[in-house]
């Protein structure tokens, strides 16, 4: 039992990304993860002849005919081409002028396995392209508690300086291109597959859900047509061609009963309400998209609802709207991945600090004091450790180590006595990491953070 529920924990962890460092999005995941499991495990349900049996089972009249050899031969040549005034269920009633075969049956599980493969192109040119940058980035400041915090704080900020700063244009659009490539490839199956079924998919979904909204009665007329029956027939003919014993070739007629297409119907009428959802959800991605290249409000409402908690209380706020808005996209999108991923508290005083080192509000005083959350007088933590040097997450706590702030060796009562004194406080990084103070206008290279005497 232990083992199953492990293994249930496992593929649960997988399938939804837990644990994982995120590079995409929601919608990009149900493109090259969700659809990809769904049309593998539709083509697994088609070749396995445990939910249905054979694929076909036929009948003759004449008891002479090898029913192996006869199954075989239907299974590859039988028509559709049933009389219409015949009395069985679920045949194919509707005609048109070319003459049907059933063999492309075979082919639904290798057609549902190709699709698998083609949604999963725009993931494979996004990982090759992303090369593992957010990896790199927010290693080691992912969770709820963070060890050594002021050295990976200036270490991220030295490596995305020398690395990310206005250099990631071509990173950010080629994952725009990348979704744009998803919702293409989904409308192009949608028409691959209208044409495979005998271009009877386009409203398949759409009319399967019109005939089973008719009472029972109304369905047992001969005017109402299922369309999974005239899709994927259950009843079809067979005519079996033989030498017969005087040598010379006989006919012999079988009816045949296509127990395959029992999946195939569900499976296609599944797949067609996943692409409207995927194309849909596809859409509303990329008109989201194209306002956050346009406006960059949109791009700073973004950024802070993914740290709302830390920036009501941030001292910084106008700085890190001010960077945000004028920053390019590239920088924008690395910093809002990485925003995603990272501990929040440790993410907002990172962009605080960043906004300050390359592109401060020139309006605003560099005040250095940067308090993401409110802190109460009590130094101590509830077990009575200060906490420096860690960074509490608490989005699913309810309550946080009382450390303080980074980049601010003064206490509370130590800055309101700065503030009466008239003090203007600004800081500057000198060798070794100290931190003193100089005049108005300062910025922020380095912090380290003290615990307050």
């Amino acid at each position: 039992m232990a083992t199953t529920v492990g293994l249930i924990k496992g593929a649960t962890e997988v399938v939804l990304g837990i644990g994982e460092v995120s590079i995409d999005n929601f919608t990009f995941k149900l493109f090259y993860k969700w659809s990809v499991s769904l049309f593998i495990a539709g083509s697994v349900a088609v070749c396995s002849s445990q939910f249905f049996g054979d694929p076909v089972a036929c009948e003759t009249a004449d008891d002479s005919v090898d029913e192996e050899v006869l199954n075989h031969y239907c299974w590859m040549y039988s028509t559709f081409d049933i009389p219409e005034d015949f009395m069985g269920s679920c045949s194919r009633k509707s005609f048109d002028s070319t003459n049907l075969y059933n063999t492309y049956y075979q082919w639904v599980s290798i057609f549902l396995m190709v699709q698998a493969i083609v949604f999963y192109i725009p993931r494979c040119i996004w990982l090759s392209m992303e090369g593992g940058l957010m990896n790199f980035l927010v290693k080691g400041t992912q969770g709820r508690v963070i060890e050594d915090a002021n050295e990976k704080q200036n270490k991220l900020l030295d490596n995305y300086l020398e690395h990310v700063h206005n250099k990631f244009n071509k990173y950010a659009f080629c994952f725009f291109f990348c979704e744009l490539l998803n919702i293409l490839i989904s409308v192009s199956q949608v028409f691959i597959t209208n044409a495979f079924l005998n271009y009877q998919f386009l409203d398949y979904g759409y009319l399967v859900y019109q005939y089973y909204r008719l009472p029972p009665e109304e369905r047992q007329l001969a005017t109402s047509l299922n369309p999974m029956c005239e899709v994927f027939p259950k009843v079809a003919t067979c005519n079996y061609i033989r030498y017969g014993r005087g040598g010379g070739q006989e006919i012999k007629n079988a009816i045949c009963v296509l127990g395959l297409n029992m999946i195939n119907d569900k499976v296609f009428a599944i797949l067609w309400l996943w692409h409207c959802i995927l194309i849909f959800a596809g859409l509303n991605r990329m008109i989201t998209r194209l306002a956050q290249i346009i406006s960059s409000h949109v791009r700073f409402f973004l950024m802070k609802m993914t740290m709302h908690r830390y920036m009501n209380n941030n001292k910084h706020a106008l700085h890190i709207q001010h960077y945000v808005m004028n920053c390019s996209i590239g920088d924008w999108f690395v910093l809002y991945q990485m925003s995603k991923n990272m501990n929040k508290r440790f993410f907002a005083e990172f962009i605080a600090l960043l906004s300050l080192k390359i592109n401060p509000d020139p309006y605003l005083s560099a005040d250095p004091e940067i308090d993401i959350l409110k802190r109460s007088d009590d130094e101590e933590g509830p077990n009575g450790d200060s906490g420096v040097g860690k960074y509490t997450d608490i989005s699913s706590m309810e309550y946080y180590d009382d450390d303080e702030s980074q980049g601010s060796q003064y206490s509370v009562d130590q800055e309101k006595e700065d503030h009466s004194d008239g003090r203007k406080r600004g800081l500057r990084r000198e060798g070794g990491g100290r931190v003193t103070k100089k005049s108005r206008g300062g910025t922020i290279s380095g912090l380290k953070s003290k615990k307050a005497k």
